[in-house]
């Protein structure tokens, strides 16, 4: 399925995505989250780095259950004095969650095995603004760039005795860190678009060899048409 058109891919995702964020029930969750599972057959089969990732989004979604039951009125399953972690907003929580590991899933599967110029060109056939198109598409290149970079900036700084802690002396030496990234990050793309101007860039991504739209595609489209149309029926059943 890596001969998909990448326009397919991402109409595909946006449209689960937006029918999966404004569900409210839980039968309508449940099928996000399956498509968001069945979207993972046209991806990357790196299951370390999704599980990795995946834990990751989670951690936001466990700050979730933490606090949200506190905060939703309804039957108390715990009281913490005068708190009372609820029923109601665990539920709420868990739902919020589910929604959540759905979407992720669903760019997971979708969108995650572009790569950056097959994501601009896409971007760009569908009518997105030149200029937005550049910016989300050297951002998704280079954002692991400068996390490389920060971490050879943070083993220096260990390597000379530096020791990661919350004083004064760790945060003045955190701040002098961030300051030299963002020299070096603009070192970088100083040099890069030099690069891209030499090779004769003129703003627009303009993609070789890129897929053509074929019956794959518009049954890729058909079937999050129709998976976004279930979630829809149960969301008002």
């Amino acid at each position: 399925m890596s001969g998909l058109d990448a326009r397919s891919r991402l109409l595909g995702a946006l449209g689960l995505s937006v029918a999966v964020a404004v569900c409210h029930t839980w039968p309508a969750a449940l099928v996000g989250l399956g498509c968001g599972l069945a979207a993972l057959s046209l991806g990357e089969r790196r299951w370390g780095r999704l599980l990795r990732r995946l834990a990751l989004v989670n951690v936001f979604f466990l700050g979730l259950l933490a606090t949200v039951p506190l905060a939703v009125p309804g039957h108390a399953l715990l009281r913490l004095w005068s708190l009372a972690y609820t029923r109601e907003g665990l539920m709420l929580a868990l739902h919020m969650a589910a929604k959540g590991n759905a979407i992720f899933l669903i760019f997971w599967g979708l969108v995650r095995p572009l790569s950056p110029p097959r994501l601009g060109a896409a971007l760009a056939a569908l009518g997105v603004p030149d200029k937005l198109c550049l910016i989300l598409s050297l951002t998704y290149r280079y954002l692991d760039l400068m996390r490389q970079e920060w971490d050879r900036l943070s083993t220096s700084a260990k390597l000379r005795g530096f020791t990661p802690d919350t004083s004064i002396r760790a945060w003045r030496t955190y701040g002098l860190l961030l300051a030299l990234l963002f020299m070096r990050a603009l070192d970088k793309a100083t040099a890069i678009h030099q690069a891209m101007i030499c090779r004769g860039f003129d703003g627009r991504f303009k993609s070789l060899g890129c897929p053509r739209w074929r019956r794959a595609d518009t049954a890729l489209c058909l079937a999050c048409c129709a998976a976004a149309l279930a979630v829809a029926v149960l969301e008002i059943a």
